[in-house]
């Protein structure tokens, strides 16, 4: 399934004509995971009726794993590494050298995977405001290095730096490819990288952690396997969890027309230890046997991270939505090629990668007012979808507020209208009406109703 930006999106917002080519990384070396903490933040405060306000963490990974392209999905590790030549020595001896200096994730919690989590009242309509409050993400943190030669015949210890920076709004960008799935990135690809430094910029804020030896209280040094007689084999990762910095917010209006309702953030991390400029030989991951390693060999500290890859036959086609994860490849951090710079969108990659990441969102409460609920301003709500499983024929029972034209449209978990049916003007009030979906093949789908400028949607399963 080739992914080609679109003519008219690369004309628009690129600034420029050249295409954006998909990137080929089906051969790349894949990092065992040993294991890695289950989802940590199952409490929260749902959503409800009469202006209770959303306060909830929400999986990125879980929204991907209840797409079609789930039963795909592969747990990995990969890692960030600093602007050196350091390299990684595989098993068999091949030595190649870091390839990620940057990831992280855009959210947009509009999403209809979320129908299909275990919280679906928290999917935020277009019409709520929100904020950030916390993220947090999958790591790995391998010191090698504690100290080093301080050049007066002492030592000094090594710090390690990890930046966390946050986009929101108009920060960032939105595309797609020739198939219609949905993308986003912060900021025009001229503005969100600096190649010279291999960072971010044009972020709202950015979080500065010091990494020292042992446990900092944010991001603990995580010790890797040695299981087959091999050094580094295999690696047990942790979640860190991290308070955004006040003030993303992300505004939506009394009209629901604001398209500018996504929030994310990035990692970058940079070892203390130092560059050799030009003819790095520092080793970052060294999986042979460790008592055969040279001596005095060069080391250096790393920075890993959970990837998740789509290696099944059902590519990620979200249409309507632009969950993106993002990634800072080595090659891309110091130019532009095949039309992207600094940070690539996940979905462009012949397997498509994802972080493992989480964000915490609560609806806005400007000036004391509560949060508006899921349905709280719209003029249409969902009440019951009968039966549900369903063999073809189900009754959507609905309410609207105001007289309105109806109609119904079907949607399967990929975003691909399967069904369209127009009621015409229908006014306020309490309706039943019977809907035949026995031409649809099983499976879940989404029952979307809109009145006027209002939808309500719910997950429904066609069974066998």
């Amino acid at each position: 399934m080739k992914k080609v930006l679109l003519m008219a999106f690369a004309a628009l917002t690129l600034g420029t004509a050249a295409m954006a080519q998909k990137i080929d990384n089906s051969k790349d070396k894949r990092h065992q995971a040993m294991g890695e903490v289950s989802n940590p933040f199952t409490t929260h405060k749902q959503m409800k009726k009469a202006g209770e306000p959303v306060s909830a963490w929400y999986d990125v990974i879980e929204l991907i794993t209840n797409s079609t392209a789930g039963n795909g999905l592969k747990r990995y590790v990969d890692f960030l590494t600093h602007d050196s030549l350091n390299k990684f020595i595989e098993d068999d001896g091949t030595i190649r050298y870091g390839g990620t200096v940057s990831v992280g994730h855009i959210f947009d919690p509009k999403d209809d995977l979320i129908q299909n989590t275990q919280n679906p009242e928290n999917q935020l309509s277009r019409f709520n405001s929100y904020k950030l409050d916390s993220v947090a993400f999958s790591y790995l943190y391998v010191r090698n290095v504690d100290s080093i030669a301080d050049g007066m015949g002492g030592k000094m210890p090594v710090v390690d730096t990890l930046f966390v920076a946050y986009w929101r709004g108009a920060q960032i960008r939105n595309s797609a490819f020739t198939d219609g799935t949905r993308y986003s990135l912060p900021n025009a690809q001229s503005e969100h990288w600096n190649s010279s430094k291999r960072m971010p910029t044009g972020y709202i804020d950015m979080d500065t952690f010091l990494l020292s030896s042992g446990a900092n209280g944010t991001f603990d040094t995580t010790r890797v396997s040695n299981n087959n007689g091999g050094f580094e084999n295999g690696w047990f990762s942790k979640v860190s969890s991290i308070k955004a910095p006040e003030g993303i917010k992300i505004a939506a209006n009394s009209t629901g027309t604001n398209a500018n309702t996504l929030t994310g953030f990035t990692f970058t991390f940079k070892s203390g230890v130092p560059v050799i400029v030009g003819a790095d030989t520092a080793v970052f991951c060294y999986q042979l046997d460790p008592t055969k390693a040279p001596a005095g060999m060069r080391r250096s500290n790393y920075f890993g991270y959970g990837l998740h890859l789509n290696e099944g036959t059902i590519g990620w086609e979200n249409t309507k939505f632009n969950n993106t994860s993002l990634l800072g490849l080595k090659p891309y951090a110091y130019a532009t090629i095949n039309g992207w710079n600094g940070y690539v969108a996940g979905q462009a990659f012949t397997n498509e990668r994802f972080v493992a990441s989480y964000f915490h969102i609560s609806v806005d409460t400007t000036n004391g007012k509560p949060g508006v609920g899921l349905n709280d301003m719209e003029t249409v709500k969902i009440n019951s979808l009968f039966p549900n499983p369903t063999t073809g024929l189900v009754k959507a029972n609905f309410e609207t507020k105001t007289a309105s034209d109806v109609s119904v449209n079907v949607y399967n978990l990929i975003g691909q209208n399967v069904k369209s049916m127009d009621f015409g003007k229908t006014a306020a009030g309490t309706y039943e009406l019977p809907i035949n979906l026995s031409s649809l093949n099983p499976g879940v789908y989404v029952i979307s109703i809109t009145a006027g400028n209002s939808t309500s949607t719910q997950k429904l399963v066609i069974a066998e």
